[in-house]
């Protein structure tokens, strides 16, 4: 994190970044501590390695406070659970470190249920000094907050470390724009294995959509990831979300729709959607979202020409295409009014429950 950031009022960019980790975090934590009586484990842990000093210069929250508001939130689940929360801070910077301590120790929570550690270390040696413990206690819950300054810190090594944990999500921050403007330098190379040939024949304003593409490049399992790019002025940033479980990746894209009802995937026009609410153009492609628009022939096209009948993939399809359920459902109504599939009992949320043996078959006519 910039030693300056914090030094002046957080920007838009940053508010929407932070805006989309408070949300998540209210998605996150309930499903881990809601039940008393079916808990699966004795403790859950929140990290966020790259702290800062915890709030700007107007008192606004930064990540680590929000982490300790939220919780607060819920103090009534865990004032309740069996559950305990541990909460790691890392800032390497020794002044906004000491800052960040005051800050923490000044904050009200429930100390008999949530416990806090501070580090002072640079992230990866202390992430490499964690991981051999992480990965031992792979099956307890766990959210990674890596807001990053920059690009060198998530390196191929370290993503790959990250999705494969067995049970946690992920959420961290590149600059975009730096990547699509240095890749060619030999220090960057050193970092991302990603060439200027990646970003040809793309407008700057999808810069993290390509940086997004290669780190799903280096994913060879079923682990999905969630971009949500972010403008901060004439730059491009983004957020990259990871998770196993398809839950996790329901949630993040619910956070990141209600942001953006058009795309759900960034804080700005990322597709150039020329509708506008309550003026639609005389030309009804204007009036299309794009990105709708592409679900509909992809789900068309899985179905009538692929002749795929598992409700569960279709879900699976639509959230690696960074859409809701109730998308999906969407296209789904309008087949069957087209009379090209049978009325199929569909689900909005939690669609993992529709796994194998459990899966609906659609009926194509």
């Amino acid at each position: 994190m910039s030693k300056n950031h914090f030094n002046k009022p957080f920007d838009d960019g940053t508010k929407a970044k932070l805006e989309i980790f408070r949300n998540y975090l209210k998605e996150w934590l309930p499903v881990f501590i809601s039940s008393y009586e079916k808990t699966h484990w004795e403790n859950i842990f929140i990290y966020d390695f790259f702290a800062g000093e915890g709030k700007d210069v107007n008192g606004t929250h930064g990540s680590s406070l929000i982490i300790l508001d939220v919780l607060n939130e819920f103090e009534y689940l865990i004032a309740n659970t069996k559950v305990k929360i541990n909460v790691i801070y890392n800032e390497k910077d020794e002044k906004t470190f000491e800052i960040l301590s005051n800050h923490i120790n000044k904050f009200h929570f429930n100390k008999d249920k949530v416990n806090v550690k501070l580090h002072n270390m640079p992230f990866q040696d202390l992430f490499l000094e964690l991981y051999p413990k992480m990965i031992a206690q792979d099956s307890l819950p766990k959210l990674m907050f890596l807001d990053q300054f920059g690009i060198k810190e998530i390196t191929n090594d370290i993503f790959k470390k990250l999705i494969s944990f067995k049970r946690t999500d992920f959420i961290f921050f590149i600059s975009s724009s730096f990547v699509r403007r240095f890749n060619e330098l030999p220090e960057f190379k050193n970092y991302l294995s990603i060439t200027k040939e990646n970003f040809e024949d793309t407008k700057p304003f999808h810069s993290h959509k390509i940086v997004f593409q290669y780190y799903k490049s280096l994913v060879d399992t079923n682990y999905i990831l969630a971009p949500f790019s972010i403008k901060k002025g004439i730059n491009i940033y983004g957020l990259i979300f990871g998770s196993n479980h398809t839950l996790g990746i329901e949630k993040f894209l619910k956070v990141g729709w209600k942001i953006n009802p058009n795309t759900g995937d960034a804080n700005y026009n990322i597709d150039e959607e020329k509708i506008i609410e309550g003026q639609p153009s005389l030309f009804e492609e204007d009036n299309t979202i794009k990105k709708l628009s592409l679900l509909d022939s992809v789900l068309r096209r899985y179905i009538l020409d692929e002749k795929e009948t598992s409700l569960y993939r279709l879900y699976l399809k639509t959230l690696e295409f960074g859409c809701q359920p109730k998308h999906c459902n969407e296209v789904l109504r309008k087949l069957e009014k087209e009379n090209k599939i049978q009325p199929v009992k569909t689900k909005t949320e939690k669609i993992h429950n529709l796994a194998p043996p459990n899966d609906i078959k659609i009926t194509i006519i």
